[in-house]
C-alpha cells in the first residue's frame, strides 16, 4: 500500500511538474503568501524534475520489466497446456488403437444355461463370465454384450435365431436370470 501511495504522489507531481499545471492549494504557503512560480532556471525546479523524470523512468522499466516476465510466464504456461492438450490428445489415440474394434450385430435375446457336464461344441468346458451359446454366430467368435460384458462362442444349442444363451453357475442363478434383451457386438 506504501508503495501504491508513494507512486501516486511521485506520478501527481511529476504530472504537475512537466505539464507546468498550477494549484492554488499547492502554491500558497501557510501563512496564505503566494509561492513564486518555479521556472525551467530554478535549481530547485531542475533537481525536482531530474529527480521526478528519474523516478518516472524507473518505474516505468519496473513496470515493463513485470509486463514482460507476466507476458513469459503467460507464454510458458500456454505452452506447457499446448503440450498437455497434445499429450492427452496421443494417449487416447493410443487406447482407441489399442482398444479391440467392435462392430455391432444387433440385439439379441439373451437366456442363461448350467453345465450339463459335458463339455461345450467347441471342446473346451463352460466357464463362467466367459462363456456362450449361440447358433448363428461362429464358435470362437469373440462378442462383447452390452451391460454384461466380453464373452466367447463355445458352444451351441437349441436356440435359434437371434438368442444368446449365457453359462451361469446354478439353476437358481439361470432362473433368476430369465429373458433378457441386449445389444450385442462382434470384438474384432
Amino acid at each position: 500500500m506504501k508503495i501504491l501511495k508513494s507512486r501516486f504522489v511521485v506520478t501527481l507531481l511529476t504530472v504537475i511538474t512537466v505539464f507546468g499545471l498550477e494549484s492554488p492549494v499547492l502554491n500558497t504557503r501557510a501563512d496564505g503568501e503566494a509561492v513564486p512560480k518555479m521556472n525551467e532556471y530554478d535549481p530547485i525546479y531542475v533537481e525536482t524534475h531530474s529527480l521526478l523524470e528519474d523516478r518516472l523512468e524507473e518505474y516505468l522499466r519496473q513496470e515493463e520489466s513485470k509486463k514482460a516476465s507476466a507476458k513469459s510466464v503467460a507464454e510458458e504456461y500456454a505452452a506447457k497446456d499446448l503440450e498437455s492438450q497434445n499429450r492427452k490428445e496421443e494417449i487416447y489415440n493410443e487406447i482407441q488403437e489399442r482398444k479391440p474394434k467392435k462392430t455391432f450385430i444387433g440385439s439379441y435375446e439373451l437366456t442363461a444355461y448350467i453345465a450339463t457336464g459335458n463339455p461345450c461344441a467347441s471342446g473346451v468346458y463352460p466357464t463362467c463370465n466367459h462363456t456362450v451359446a449361440c447358433n448363428s454366430l461362429p464358435l470362437g467368435t469373440k462378442v462383447y454384450i452390452e451391460g454384461y460384458g466380453e464373452y466367447v462362442v463355445e458352444d451351441t444349442g437349441g436356440m435359434a435365431g437371434n438368442v444368446i444363451d449365457v453359462f451361469v453357475s446354478d439353476y437358481s442363478t439361470a432362473i433368476n436370470f430369465g429373458r433378457r434383451v441386449a445389444d450385442v457386438y462382434v470384438i474384432q
